[in-house]
């Protein structure tokens, strides 16, 4: 069993848009792989790393396109926007998950100038 859609949705909405920090508990796992060198291993890393992003004055959002699962693999489509909800960058998240946490991570950043 792997995490479905809608927990995936749940995960982005409370930690990354409303800074539920809580959730890394129940959605990283603590051998968390992460392949973006910005981001330290572990669920201790990665927390940290978010926690220095929510703490900066750097407005931060998330809005979710599509969410795919395939067996263990999840892609995620979403983008970052700014206070007036403009497209900031398009990202794909790539995960590897078991039971109902994320295990592995790689993602792609596709950012736009800002005019």
């Amino acid at each position: 069993m792997t995490l479905t859609k809608e927990q995936i949705y749940a995960f982005y909405e409370g930690f990354f848009n409303q800074q539920k920090l809580a959730l890394v508990e129940e959605y990283i796992a603590n051998n968390y792989r992460q392949h973006n060198p910005g981001v330290p291993q572990g669920r201790k890393g990665f927390l940290e790393a978010f926690k220095a992003k929510f703490q900066s004055q750097e407005f931060f959002h998330l809005v979710i396109d599509t969410i795919l699962i395939d067996g263990e693999y999840a892609a995620v489509f979403l983008c970052s926007v700014d206070e007036q909800g403009r497209v900031k960058s398009n990202v794909v998240d790539l995960y590897r998950m078991s039971d109902t946490q994320f295990i592995e991570h790689w993602d792609y950043f596709d950012r736009r100038e800002r005019k």
